[in-house]
C-alpha cells in the first residue's frame, strides 16, 4: 500500500463526512491543518487508496522544538478498514518519511478506544507509551440525538435548578462572533487561567480559530445585570461539536450562570445539526488530586458517557527520542498528570 499526498480540502473532509466514524473531532479536519500552518507548522497530508477508493487518511504535523523534532498525528488516522492491519503495512513508509523529515519519533493521538487489546496491538507494532498527552484523550460525550426534554432530564435535579433559576432571574444569553464578544472571551479566558492555574491560549491562537472555522464556531455568554459572568467557545466539525474554550467570573453564585451558559451551548449544538457534544478533556477517574478534577466534575453533570482513547503512542525513529522521553516524563510528574491503562 502506498501513501499518497492529499491537498484537496473537499476530498479530505468528504471522506470523514461520508463514513460513520465512531470518534473524530475538529482536530481531524482539513481546517485544523490550515490553522496549524498559520503558526508555521509544516503539515503533510496523506491518504491510502484501494482500487481507486480512499480508505485511510493520516496527517503528519511537524513540530520543531529546541530539544527535538517529531511528527504528530492528532485524532487520526481515520480508516474504514482494519486499523492495525493497515498501520502494519505502511509502518515502514511512515518511518522513512520521519527520517526524511529528520525527526526522532512519530506520536499518534489515535481515535481508537482505551482497551487492553488496542494497547497490545500497538505494542506488537513496536509503539511505546508516550510520556505525556498532547490533546484530549479522556473525553466525555453527550448524545444529541435525544430530544431537548430528554437531555434536560439527564441533568441532576439540583443542577437543573441552576438553569431554571437563571432563566427566572433573566440572565441574558448572547450567541454571536462579533469582535467585542471574541475580545471578551480572550480577556476572561486569560484572567481565569491565572486564577485557576492552567495554561491559557494566546490571543492569536483564539483569533485564528475564528479565522479558520468561521462557519462552525460559536461564542456563547451568560450575563446578569449586563455583566458577563460566563463565556465559552464551541467548535463544530460535521456532526461533532466540541466545548473547547471557556472562562467565568461568577458573582451570582445562587444560580451560577455557568450552568445556563453550558445548557444554551448544548441546545445550540443540537440546533446546528450536531449529533455528539464533546466536553473534551476530563480526568480518567475520580481522583480529587488530578489537575483537572475541578472542571471534570462539572462536565459530568450533564449526563452523557466517558469515551477514553488509547494514551498517545510513540513510534521511535532515532535514539534522540530518549532525551524527549526523559524531559516529558519529568514534566508530566511535575504537573501531576497520569493515564490509566485498562487491565486484561
Amino acid at each position: 500500500m502506498q501513501l499518497k499526498k492529499i491537498d484537496d480540502k473537499q476530498i479530505w473532509n468528504d471522506f470523514i463526512e461520508n463514513n460513520n466514524f465512531e470518534f473524530y473531532s475538529f482536530l481531524s479536519s482539513y481546517e485544523w491543518w490550515e490553522f496549524k500552518e498559520s503558526f508555521w507548522f509544516p503539515v503533510l497530508r496523506y491518504g491510502i487508496y484501494e482500487n481507486n477508493k480512499l480508505i485511510w487518511i493520516i496527517p503528519l504535523i511537524k513540530t520543531i522544538a529546541k530539544r527535538w523534532s517529531y511528527l504528530f498525528v492528532p485524532h487520526t488516522p481515520l480508516i474504514i478498514w482494519d486499523y492495525f492491519e493497515i498501520l502494519w503495512k505502511i509502518k515502514n513508509q511512515l518511518i522513512q518519511i520521519a527520517k526524511d523529515e529528520k525527526v526522532s519519533f512519530i506520536r499518534f493521538n489515535s481515535p481508537v478506544q482505551n482497551t487492553f487489546e488496542n494497547y497490545q496491538n500497538f505494542k506488537k507494532l513496536w509503539f511505546r507509551l508516550a510520556p505525556i498527552h498532547e490533546h484530549a484523550e479522556d473525553t466525555h460525550l453527550l448524545d444529541l440525538t435525544k430530544s431537548e426534554e430528554e437531555l434536560f432530564k439527564q441533568i441532576k435535579k439540583k443542577d437543573r435548578y441552576y438553569v431554571n433559576r437563571a432563566e427566572k432571574e433573566w440572565v441574558q444569553i448572547r450567541i454571536d462572533n462579533k469582535i467585542d464578544h471574541i475580545e471578551t472571551l480572550i480577556k476572561m479566558h486569560q484572567e481565569h487561567s491565572k486564577k485557576v492555574g492552567y495554561h491559557a491560549f494566546s490571543e492569536k491562537y483564539i483569533k485564528n480559530l475564528y479565522k479558520y472555522f468561521p462557519e462552525n464556531i460559536k461564542t456563547i455568554s451568560a450575563s446578569y445585570n449586563w455583566q458577563i459572568e460566563s463565556i465559552l467557545m464551541t467548535i463544530k466539525f460535521w456532526e461533532t461539536c466540541v466545548y473547547y474554550v471557556a472562562a467565568s467570573d461568577i458573582k451570582s453564585k445562587k444560580f451560577s450562570p455557568n450552568y445556563i451558559c453550558q445548557w444554551e451551548a448544548i441546545k445550540q449544538a443540537k440546533k446546528d445539526g450536531a449529533k455528539v457534544y464533546n466536553f473534551w478533556w476530563v480526568a480518567p477517574d475520580d481522583n480529587p488530586k488530578h489537575p483537572i478534577q475541578w472542571v471534570t466534575s462539572f462536565k459530568r453533570k450533564w449526563g452523557g458517557y466517558d469515551y477514553f482513547l488509547v494514551h498517545a503512542q510513540d513510534l521511535v525513529v532515532s535514539p534522540k527520542y530518549w532525551l524527549t522521553w526523559l524531559f516529558e516524563t519529568w514534566r508530566r510528574i511535575k504537573r501531576g498528570y497520569y493515564y490509566v491503562i485498562p487491565k486484561k
